[in-house]
């Protein structure tokens, strides 16, 4: 979030979608002597060189350098600590190293609870971020693992009690969100 908030001033922001997959494939810093754009750090290092939600290939080939610092296992909670700088995105947060696991699991929980999942009981449906549905693999490889994934970090309030209920009967609907593309100022 620090690293797009400080392209978008030296910058700009994008004015449009289309520009603002343009900006994270071409914004880049050298760290380590490499160049990584910020597609690059998301896809390529924290997702284990995984293809983006747009993207026909991996960040990495097999003989990129930069490969050797791509993470081995995913840790989903990135989802909630990233920010685009669109007002569907989680909100921006400052991490700190000695403190980053706490804090990863603060920010997916509010995330989940403040909005970015809603379940009706009566209905039984459930509400998720689009997020969640980009990166579904990330969760799970079914809808009713990242389900289970979600009730880790909810299940103690009455939201999460309710989304148990409803993977424990397999009984449920999932409807995907809006996702509000406007700029975060």
């Amino acid at each position: 979030a620090v690293v797009s908030t400080q392209s978008t001033g030296s910058r700009g922001a994008p004015s449009n979608h289309l520009s603002r997959i343009g900006f994270f494939k071409k914004v880049s810093y050298v760290i380590g002597g490499l160049n990584y754009s910020l597609n690059d750090i998301e896809n390529g290092v924290l997702r284990g060189n995984k293809k983006g939600m747009i993207d026909l290939t991996r960040p990495f080939s097999s003989t990129d350098p930069r490969l050797g610092v791509a993470v081995k296992e995913v840790d989903p909670r990135i989802h909630f600590a990233l920010n685009c700088g669109s007002k569907g995105c989680p909100p921006i947060r400052v991490y700190s190293a000695d403190k980053l696991d706490s804090q990863l699991t603060r920010a997916t929980k509010s995330f989940l609870v403040s909005g970015g999942c809603e379940v009706d009981g009566e209905s039984r449906r459930v509400s998720l971020s689009p997020i969640l549905k980009w990166y579904s693999s990330d969760f799970g490889k079914t809808e009713g693992d990242m389900l289970k994934w979600i009730c880790r970090f909810i299940g103690a309030t009455e939201k999460g009690r309710l989304l148990q209920e409803l993977v424990d009967t397999k009984q449920y609907r999932i409807v995907w969100q809006g996702y509000d593309w406007g700029l975060n100022h």
